[in-house]
């Protein structure tokens, strides 16, 4: 059997003369190991669609990122953001994903992935936690380095299911986060100064996994490999349900 085909959102930036599409190592990595086939996905050029992209994938990371412009959710502090999100990425990941869940392909979404579909379904971030947020504990800095703690997990949750621990330690680099869940979201995982660290589809949710945290940073962790070992295992099940 043919390795599923799992398709990676781009960071997008501008570098020597020339905009660029490129993927964190760690990504392809996970991928690689899980028993997946990675592969970046580009922004498509006009006349082209995201339908004949996620037609060839067989399974969507939404990776980490930039801020998000508090535009986007009704925030009042834009003082508080860093780097923001290329506009072009924005919408491509937009459609990516809805493309996606159309199509019934499984998604993994990490740290800005994860705050992205919280934007999508009507939900609101923080812009600074460390600025906004009381009793914060280490969430590490984006960009440098990662923080290590705990989550709890929701015991009657898919992720409890896939990574197989109450508790499991994870490793994360963000200063946004969750502040209002959006619509028909189930917030599925906590650290201990109560921010939510994921989330799935309320009505849905094998459809996708959302992690606030990096499991690419720890691949030598069981509970954490888990999660890439669950993307993979689905697009091969929805593949061959579907062939």
């Amino acid at each position: 059997m043919n390795k599923p085909l799992i398709g990676i959102n781009p960071y997008y930036f501008y570098y020597n003369d020339d905009w660029w599409m490129a993927t964190k190592q760690d990504y392809l990595t996970a991928v690689w190991k899980s028993g997946g086939l990675p592969m970046t996905v580009h922004h498509q050029p006009s006349g082209e669609t995201v339908e004949e992209i996620v037609n060839r994938i067989d399974g969507l990371i939404m990776v980490g990122g930039p801020d998000f412009p508090s535009n986007m959710y009704a925030g009042s502090n834009p003082e508080l953001l860093s780097e923001i999100i290329h506009p072009a990425r924005e919408v491509f990941d937009r459609a990516m994903f809805w493309e996606a869940r159309r199509q019934g392909k499984p998604i993994l979404a990490i740290c800005a992935g994860m705050q992205h579909i919280n934007i999508i379904y009507g939900g609101s971030l923080y812009e600074d936690l460390p600025t906004q947020k009381e009793n914060l504990i280490n969430h590490g800095e984006f960009g440098g380095e990662f923080g290590t703690h705990t989550v709890d997990l929701d015991i009657n949750s898919c992720l409890y299911d896939i990574m197989g621990e109450k508790t499991p330690t994870i490793r994360c680099t963000h200063h946004q986060g969750i502040k209002q869940l959006g619509d028909n979201l189930m917030a599925v995982a906590w650290s201990d100064d109560g921010l939510i660290e994921a989330f799935e589809d309320k009505h849905e949710p094998r459809s996708f996994i959302a992690t606030q945290w990096h499991p690419e940073l720890y691949q030598e962790d069981r509970a954490n490999r888990q999660i890439f070992k669950w993307l993979i295992a689905e697009a091969v099940d929805r593949s061959t349900t579907n062939s």
